[in-house]
């Protein structure tokens, strides 16, 4: 009983998670492109450094690393929850990561290594807790991330 209270939770922890980096990516989409992978990123840290959410998300990146079943929840989440949430912005429906990334201009295998400097530093921040990227500020771990986000999504630099 209580596994499947924990696939819920992480289900349900998966949703609000996609449904607020998608939201976010798909606004900065209507806005400056050089804001996309910034908004997406506050989004998401935002929600790493709350209290009450951040062990249901450490719940999700522990299932996704040690079961099958956790990994296609991941697999899915990024497959269709974000790029379903950034296609709305466009006026694109059932949008996947080859439409996005010729939306972008950037090859799909850009989207994995993006996905993989993000996952990196919650890995690091959260997970390992290595100094000084386990207490640095967010602001200041944004701001180290952002460019490189920027070169593999094709978002012109500042």
């Amino acid at each position: 009983m209580s596994e499947t209270v924990g696939i819920e939770e992480r289900s349900a922890a998966v949703d609000t998670l996609g449904g607020v980096i998608g939201e976010a990516g798909a606004a900065a989409l209507d806005g400056p492109r050089e804001q996309l992978t910034e908004s997406a990123l506050r989004a998401a840290f935002a929600l790493w450094e709350d209290p009450e959410v951040r062990p249901k998300l450490l719940g999700i990146l522990q299932a996704a690393v040690n079961s099958e079943e956790g990994a296609e929840q991941m697999r899915r989440f990024i497959a269709e929850q974000l790029f379903a949430q950034a296609g709305k912005s466009i006026g694109a429906t059932d949008l996947d990561i080859y439409q996005m990334a010729e939306f972008l201009g950037v090859p799909p295998v850009n989207f994995g290594a993006a996905a993989g400097q993000v996952w990196g530093a919650v890995l690091m921040r959260y997970v390992i807790k290595l100094e000084p990227i386990a207490s640095i500020p967010v602001d200041d771990l944004i701001k180290l991330i952002n460019p490189t986000l920027h070169r593999y999504l094709g978002v012109p630099q500042q």
